[in-house]
């Protein structure tokens, strides 16, 4: 009986040590579990920001050594006998697997965006067709086989978007003032034009609203222009910067407007920026045109790479870098760095913004009262000259506060986001991401300087109204000789 009980005893003893053992695996996979956790989740956010290239060196060999050190102190905690430092560690590595987790989403959504932003892009542009008021149309289907009047730039595209909805023949015009004329004198059913011109028709024509009514609206998806920018982000730089006036907010139209004409300057050794503002109704050879001078905004109707070219070669420069916005991707902008500080030389009521008054000295703008002030031209006597300048003064304020605040380097994916889909750029991947890089690491504030061609008013034909006469601005050569010595300059590093 005796010895009965011993065996019992003995394999008691012998079970409670398989579950003591047990339990310790159990417990050693469990700590093991955790740091893998943090070796995981660190290493998740380390090769993320690596492969997303916008940490310089210094920052980048820092970040690993603390995550190295981390979780070399994790193993530490989890290596200890003492359960109680064990579970400390825990509590420490699920705080830190979290930190690391949300770190890597947000780092991934960052560079997500800035591969988007520099991808290129879908533009969409709205068509309207349009009949005089005294013909019977009301539908763009009752146009089946009739003549339709179209400019000669417009795409393949538009033409199959039509023919789509109804078959139609063509009429091709050099020119808007020609198309016009074509429907007044009925060489054509109806004509179709982008919103663009539209609003540019009305502008010049007070009538021609009173005259025709739309029969319909189509949007057209275009591809971004493909074309290649050969710049070194390390060397000097130019870069043309088009603003379209475009109302249609949700895209970036493929030919529009250019309102805003400026070239932007860089040179990121002396981390100095030379805005070049040229006025919209700049009287010059339209690039790929030839024939009639026309203004420079209307060049933007034939795409990026005309106005560019055609700015180019007004300098007698080499411009394959550009960057094009509307005017939503100004106000977004402005918002997603908590506005920013613009001081006006002049008082005024604002004519975009109702019941905003300007005052004289620092004014501090949100995105909707940025805007406005970029567009302000009716309280100045010299009008869009000192528009110009205003356009300038709030590029240079955003490049003054993102530049020397890391807080918005670093959190640069708000910006990104707040910008999409209303900017379009073929500036590379690469390029950008030095860009921000060599920024983080200087953290050196970037020296503005604006300044603008100039020219005498006049009025003329122009290409795009070939028999009406219209204002525009003859160049003064003295002031883009002038422009031509500072760009020089500034790209010499002078």
């Amino acid at each position: 009986m005796v010895d009965g009980y011993i065996r019992g005893d003995i394999m008691t003893k012998k079970n409670k040590e398989k579950e003591v053992k047990k339990t310790n695996k159990v417990y050693l996979i469990i700590k093991i579990l955790f740091v893998l956790l943090s070796v995981i989740s660190s290493g998740m956010l380390g090769i993320t920001v690596m492969i997303g290239n916008i940490l310089p060196n210094k920052y980048l060999i820092i970040m690993i050594a603390v995550l190295l050190v981390v979780n070399i102190i994790f193993g530490l905690l989890m290596l200890a006998k003492n359960k109680i430092v064990n579970v400390i560690g825990m509590i420490l590595i699920i705080l830190f697997g979290s930190v690391m987790i949300f770190g890597f989403t947000y780092a991934n959504k960052t560079f997500d965006n800035l591969r988007e932003l520099v991808a290129p892009n879908e533009e969409k542009t709205n068509y309207y067709i349009l009949s005089l008021n005294e013909e019977e149309y009301t539908d763009i289907k009752q146009l089946e086989g009739k003549s339709v009047g179209i400019l000669d730039q417009e795409s393949e595209s538009l033409m199959e978007k039509l023919d789509s909805e109804t078959k139609l023949e063509y009429k091709k015009y050099h020119s808007i003032g020609d198309l016009i004329v074509g429907l007044e004198l009925k060489e054509v059913d109806a004509i179709v034009v982008s919103s663009t011109v539209y609003n540019l028709i009305i502008e010049e024509n007070e009538n021609f609203e009173k005259n025709v009514k739309k029969l319909g609206e189509v949007e057209v998806v275009g591809k971004q222009e493909k074309i290649e920018s050969d710049i070194n982000v390390n060397d000097s730089f130019i870069v043309y910067l088009s603003g379209l006036d475009s109302r249609d907010t949700s895209s970036v139209a493929t030919g529009g407007l250019s309102d805003v004409n400026i070239l932007v300057v860089v040179n990121p050794t002396t981390h100095k920026l030379l805005l070049v503002n040229i006025p919209r109704d700049y009287y010059v050879d339209v690039y790929g045109r030839p024939g009639m001078k026309d203004k420079l905004t209307h060049a933007g109707l034939y795409g990026t790479n005309t106005s560019m070219k055609t700015v180019a070669n007004i300098f007698d420069i080499n411009i394959n870098t550009y960057v094009k916005v509307n005017f939503k991707a100004l106000t977004n902008v402005v918002d997603a760095i908590d506005g920013i500080d613009v001081y006006s030389d002049t008082a005024f009521n604002s004519y975009h913004k109702k019941g905003w008054y300007v005052r004289k000295g620092i004014n501090h703008m949100d995105g909707e009262k940025a805007l406005a002030y970029a567009r302000e031209r009716y309280a100045y006597s010299s009008g869009d000259r000192h528009r110009g300048k205003n356009q300038q003064d709030v590029i240079a304020a955003i490049v003054k506060k993102v530049s020397q605040n890391k807080q918005y380097l670093l959190k640069y994916n708000d910006i990104l986001g707040s910008i999409q889909p209303y900017f379009t750029t073929n500036l590379e991947l690469e390029d950008v991401q030095e860009l921000v890089k060599n920024q983080i690491d200087t953290l050196k504030p970037w020296v503005v300087e604006s300044i603008s061609v100039d020219g005498s008013n006049s009025q003329n034909y122009t290409a795009s109204w070939p028999k009406q006469m219209t204002y525009v601005m003859i160049p003064n050569q003295a002031t883009i000789d002038n422009a031509k010595a500072k760009i020089n300059q500034v790209m010499r590093g002078a």
